[in-house]
């Protein structure tokens, strides 16, 4: 499955999390999220943004790698985040990775969630040091198969309404055809009964949590 990787200018992933970021088809970064590109040495294919929180010296290496930089206004009504996943859902790929989301001003990070669990045609992905979350949307990617182990922990959650239709397979508790609302944790620590499960929503959107089981460093 053919994947793009979009750096936001958060937290700066770990070694371990960038793990595989060399096959991706395409990687983006937003703003200031070159610099975690530059640091490790990832081959850049855009960067977007206001281009406020990113050093001269680092645009000047993205353009160097033949990069293109798309820069915009500082007045605009939506954040360098959301032009990236935008960008990167114009792209020929089946999903999207995001990371550096998290850390920083709390306005952003809620900010964040909110634009990685907008509707998009591919499965969003996003990888942080407290695990990943996947993104299912019922118009969309509405199924997806997980691997675990006996007893790992899954969460399931609703989120932008109500989500209907939610059914799993492979789970302690399994949902059939429920409602799951975005106030309530009804779906929060559930566990893997075997090797595999399933999650599938007809209606709505709903992020399948996995807490990260080893250390991120």
């Amino acid at each position: 499955m053919s994947f793009a990787l979009v750096l936001a200018g958060g937290e700066p992933p770990s070694r371990q999390l960038l793990s595989g970021s060399e096959d991706a088809a395409v990687v983006i970064a937003a703003d200031c999220g070159v610099k975690i590109a530059r640091t490790h040495g990832l081959s850049i294919d855009m960067v977007v943004g206001d281009l406020d929180s990113v050093s001269t010296g680092d645009v000047a290496w993205a353009e160097a790698e033949g990069a293109e930089v798309v820069k915009v206004s500082r007045d605009k009504d939506f954040t360098d985040l959301e032009l990236a996943l935008e960008k990167a859902a114009e792209t020929n790929v089946d999903r999207i990775v995001v990371m550096g989301i998290e850390g920083g001003r709390i306005d952003h990070q809620l900010g964040n969630w909110a634009v990685v669990c907008s509707p998009r045609p591919q499965l969003v992905e996003i990888f942080t040091s407290g695990g990943t979350v996947s993104v299912l949307h019922g118009e969309f990617v509405n199924s997806m198969e997980l691997e675990g182990e006996p007893g790992g922990v899954v969460s399931i959650l609703a989120k932008n309404g109500d989500a209907t239709g939610v059914t799993t397979t492979g789970l302690a508790w399994p949902l059939d055809d429920a409602t799951l609302l975005p106030t309530s944790s009804l779906g929060v620590s559930n566990t893997f009964t075997g090797h595999a499960a399933t999650v599938t929503v007809e209606v709505g959107t709903v992020l399948v949590a996995r807490p990260a089981t080893t250390d991120p460093n």
